[in-house]
C-alpha cells in the first residue's frame, strides 16, 4: 500500500524573522526581491499542512538563532519565541548555533518547543551525545526515522569558544552505525537525514553512506529548484534567510520512495501573513527597532555576498579596516550570510547582519610567505578536491592585495600571482596586516589589539567617505 508524506524545510534563516531583500541573478547581474519573514512562512506552511493533513513535518536544518543585531544583542533569545511560533517541529543545530557558546545554546534549546537532534556532537568529558542523535515519528501511517548531523567545522575552523567542551565527528564516522541501528531496532519506512553539512558534502555523503532516503540539507545556502538524486537518496536545500521553503511530497511503498514531487516556494513579502506570529515578532523586536533603523551611511552600489571569490559587502568591510588602521593589507572572513542592501541608506541593523560577531580589529606583521600560505590554505578550505574536507564559507576577503589563482590546481599551488601596493609580494618582507576575528587572523607574528571593533570601523569609514561607491582598482582575487 502506498502512503504519502510531506516534508516542509527551512534552513539557514540566520535570525531573519521579518521581510527583507534577497539576492538573485538574472542575465549575469545581481538584483534583489522582497522576501518574507516568519509570519509569512507560517501562513505558507499552514496552507501546505491543510493539504497534507497529519502526514506532514516542518523541519529546520540549522543556523537559525544567529545572524542579526537583535539575535546578537540577546545571544539568540530574541529568535526563540519566533521559532516556536512559526511551527518548526524538529531542528538540527547549524555551526552558528554554537556562536554564543555551548552553555548558552543549551539554554536556548531548553526554551524551544521542539527537539534539536545531532548524532555527531559529543561531550569531551564523557563522550556522551550532546543532543539526541535521532527521533522516530509516526506520520500518516509511516514510521519515519530522522537523524540530525551538523558541520564539524565548529571545532576545526571557528573560534574555540564555540566548541568548548565538545567534540565533532565526521559523517562517515557516525552515520553508518546510526543508520544500521535505526533500521534494525526501529524498522522505519523512511530514513531522513536533517543535515547542516553543506550541499556538495551532502551529495558525497549520499554516495558513501547507504540507507538514507532523504537529506534535508543546509549550511551552503543553495537554492535548489529541483532535488538532486544520488542513487536512492533525494537531496534538497532551501536557500537562506527564510526567503524560501522546500515542499517535498513523497509516496512510499514497501520501505522505498516510489514517487517524488518537489516545490521550491519563494516566501514573498506581499504574501499572506499569520497575525499571531506577526505579534510575536513585534514583541521580540520592539526594544531593538530604534537601534536597528538608525541610518549610519549610504551605498551607491548593491551590497551583497553572492560571489565566492569577492563581494561588494566584504569590499566595504575590508576597505573600512584599511582606512581605520593604515595597514598594508586587511582581511575579513568569507562569510556566506547577510541579506543584500540595495543602493541607498545603510542602517545599524544592516551592519549587524553583515558582521554580527563584531570582532575587534587586530594588527599583525606578517612576512609575504605567511600571507601566501594563508591564502593557499583558504583556497584549499574552499575548493578541496575531496569535498568532505571543504571547511565552509567563501575564500578569505581582503583589500590592499591583488591575487590571481587557478582553482583547479592541486593544493598548495593554486596561487599564481600576489601583489601588494602594485608590487609582487616578497617572501621575506614584513607587511602590516589588519584583520578581525579568530577566523580571519592568520597565525604567526605579534598581535596588537586596535581597540576598535569591526562595526565602528565601517561606521567611521562611511562618515569619512559620505557614501560607498564600490572597490577601486578592480577585483582583488581573479580566477584564471
Amino acid at each position: 500500500m502506498t502512503k504519502r508524506l510531506t516534508l516542509i524545510q527551512q534552513n539557514d534563516t540566520h535570525a531573519h524573522v521579518e521581510p527583507h531583500r534577497e539576492l538573485r541573478w538574472r542575465n549575469g547581474r545581481a538584483e534583489t526581491w522582497s522576501a518574507g519573514g516568519a509570519a509569512h512562512i507560517r501562513s505558507l506552511a499552514d496552507t501546505i499542512r491543510r493539504e497534507a493533513g497529519d502526514a506532514c513535518l516542518h523541519v529546520d536544518s540549522g543556523d537559525a538563532i544567529h545572524g542579526t543585531g537583535p539575535a546578537q544583542w540577546t545571544q539568540g533569545a530574541s529568535v526563540v519565541p519566533v521559532l516556536n511560533a512559526v511551527g518548526v517541529e524538529l531542528m538540527t543545530p547549524g555551526n552558528w548555533e554554537f556562536g554564543f557558546g555551548p552553555e548558552t545554546l543549551r539554554e536556548r534549546i531548553d526554551a524551544l518547543s521542539f527537539p534539536v537532534i545531532a548524532c555527531n556532537v559529543h561531550r569531551a568529558s564523557d563522550g556522551k551525545s550532546e543532543f539526541a542523535p535521532t527521533v522516530v515519528r509516526e506520520l500518516g501511517g509511516l514510521r519515519v526515522a530522522l537523524i540530525g548531523i551538523t558541520s564539524p567545522i565548529v571545532e576545526r575552523t571557528m573560534p574555540k569558544a564555540f566548541a568548548a567542551g565538545l567534540r565533532f565527528a565526521d559523517a562517515e564516522e557516525v552515520l553508518p552505525q546510526t543508520i544500521a541501528r535505526l533500521r534494525a531496532e526501529e524498522r522505519p519506512d523512511l530514513v531522513v537525514l536533517v543535515s547542516h553539512y553543506g550541499f556538495a558534502q551532502e551529495v558525497e555523503i549520499a554516495r558513501r553512506v547507504e540507507g538514507i532516503d532523504v537529506i534535508l540539507g543546509g549550511h551552503t545556502h543553495d537554492v535548489l529548484s529541483q532535488p538532486v538524486q544520488v542513487g536512492r537518496t533525494i537531496i534538497t536545500q532551501a536557500g537562506a534567510h527564510g526567503s524560501y521553503l522546500t515542499r517535498l511530497d513523497l509516496e512510499v511503498a514497501n520501505g522505498r520512495v516510489c514517487g517524488v514531487q518537489h516545490t521550491l516556494l519563494p516566501v514573498r513579502a506581499e504574501g499572506a501573513v499569520d497575525g499571531a506570529v506577526r505579534a510575536v515578532i513585534d514583541e521580540t523586536l520592539r526594544e531593538h527597532r530604534e537601534r536597528m533603523n538608525e541610518v549610519v551611511g549610504e551605498t551607491r552600489v548593491l551590497l551583497h555576498r553572492g560571489e565566492v571569490l569577492e563581494s561588494p559587502m566584504d569590499n566595504l568591510i575590508t576597505l573600512a579596516y584599511l582606512a581605520a588602521t593604515g595597514a598594508d593589507v586587511s582581511l575579513s572572513h568569507g562569510w556566506r550570510y547577510g541579506t543584500p542592501v540595495p543602493p541607498g541608506p545603510i542602517t545599524e541593523g544592516d551592519l549587524w547582519q553583515m558582521i554580527p560577531t563584531n570582532p575587534e580589529l587586530v594588527i599583525v606583521r606578517l612576512r609575504g610567505a605567511q600571507l601566501q600560505r594563508m591564502l593557499e590554505e583558504s583556497l584549499e578550505r574552499t575548493f578541496a578536491g575531496d569535498v568532505l574536507r571543504q571547511q565552509g564559507g567563501y575564500v578569505v576577503r581582503f583589500a590592499g592585495m591583488h591575487a590571481v589563482a587557478r582553482l583547479n590546481n592541486p593544493s598548495g599551488t593554486r596561487l599564481v600571482q600576489l601583489e601588494i601596493g602594485g608590487d609582487p609580494v616578497e617572501a621575506d618582507r614584513e607587511y602590516v596586516v589588519a584583520a578581525a576575528g579568530e577566523q580571519s587572523v592568520p597565525p604567526g607574528g605579534e598581535r596588537v589589539m586596535s581597540g576598535m571593533h569591526a562595526i565602528e570601523a565601517v561606521r567611521q569609514y562611511l562618515r569619512q567617505t559620505g557614501a560607498f561607491y564600490g572597490a577601486p582598482g578592480g577585483a582583488s582575487l581573479v580566477a584564471v
